[in-house]
């Protein structure tokens, strides 16, 4: 409760007893939202196993910030750690606060299921999306923040000359939507940044991957034909899912030969590389990686939040070490999570700080 809501409850006062005031503080806590469902939600579940996995990798990044010395990354990678750290259950439904940072596995995923559910109806009415990806040749770390820089001009560059030769009759109006990742090539040490995009139609893609090669191959060979991308997109909801889904890619393969004949699902020696990871999160700092282009969504109703007092309440608070929410009162654990002996083990021992 806020120092300025006990004020305004009259509980804030000298006359009043100490004990009394403590006690009302136990009993009173303030919701928002509508809370979560517990019994039978298998996102619940899913959530647990998210924040034990975000856990190992902050805990690792952490490491590496006290090693450069970087506070402030420190700070925000501790924010995370404490993300829902406390939940409040009341009526079968859980109350927390999220980080909202995009190195949060769970925070990630609800921003993943707001753009999906804010972008799709668009998506689901063009006649044939194509899903696009633009790149240049990949670069060291201490290029990656200059290149993604110079990357988020020269789209925006290209999305206005192609719009001021459509007013002028000689093109067509760019209508898409975009994001942008980054990998990262642990044998070579290099970051590949990159644009995911969606686009109407084969024609408007191709229009896009031209103008491109045209901007980037100016004065030096840095957007290849092979390495651009156009792909028809059988399944709206996947291909949009394609493109939301991450800003960096947790884990990578270390051995290029391997990736090429892996299977899908197939994990086997892929590591984390945790110091990479944070570069790219650096890199990408305070940069818009999702938005469209070309039209405009339906206006969203403001909802307004509405706090409320409750009392009859549970709290919740998380342990790492048994990797569940446990309740303060009686020790039942919330979820009963137990880890994956494969992701257990990678976790143990694939995060890797190495510098690059």
């Amino acid at each position: 409760m806020k120092l300025e809501q006990i004020r305004e409850r009259g509980i804030y006062t000298l006359a009043q007893n100490r004990t009394e005031v403590f006690d009302n503080l136990i009993k009173d806590t303030i919701i928002s939202g509508t809370g979560t469902p517990i019994n039978g939600n298998p996102a619940v579940l899913k959530r647990a196993n998210k924040k034990v996995i975000t856990n190992a990798l902050i805990l690792a990044m952490i490491d590496i910030t006290k090693e450069n010395n970087e506070i402030e990354w420190k700070k925000r990678y501790w924010n995370t750690f404490h993300c829902q750290t406390t939940l409040v259950s009341l009526k079968d439904r859980y109350y927390t606060d999220y980080c909202k940072n995009r190195w949060c596995a769970t925070c990630s995923g609800i921003r993943k299921a707001y753009l999906l559910n804010k972008y799709y109806p668009i998506i689901s009415t063009w006649e044939e999306p194509h899903h696009i990806t633009l790149t240049l040749k990949s670069v060291k770390a201490d290029k990656l923040n200059k290149r993604i820089k110079e990357m988020i001009k020269a789209f925006s560059k290209i999305i206005d000359r192609c719009n001021k030769r459509n007013r002028r009759g000689k093109g067509m109006k760019i209508k898409c939507v975009k994001s942008l990742e980054s990998n990262y090539n642990a044998t070579k040490k290099w970051y590949n940044p990159h644009y995911h995009i969606i686009t109407p139609n084969r024609v408007m893609g191709v229009y896009l991957k031209q103008e491109w090669k045209k901007e980037w191959n100016k004065n030096d060979y840095l957007a290849s034909e092979s390495a651009q991308k156009v792909q028809k997109i059988d399944n709206n909801e996947k291909g949009l899912i394609e493109v939301i889904k991450y800003g960096a890619k947790i884990l990578s393969d270390p051995d290029p030969k391997h990736k090429k004949k892996r299977k899908k699902g197939d994990m086997t020696g892929l590591n984390i590389y945790a110091n990479a990871l944070h570069t790219i999160y650096k890199a990408m700092d305070k940069h818009r990686l999702y938005g469209s282009i070309g039209f405009k969504l339906p206006k969203e109703e403001k909802e307004e939040v509405a706090f409320k007092m409750v009392s009859d309440f549970e709290t919740w608070k998380y342990k790492p070490k048994q990797m569940d929410w446990v309740n303060t009162e009686n020790e039942n654990c919330l979820t009963d999570y137990e880890i994956d002996s494969y992701l257990d083990y990678i976790l143990k021992t694939c995060i890797n700080k190495e510098l690059h």
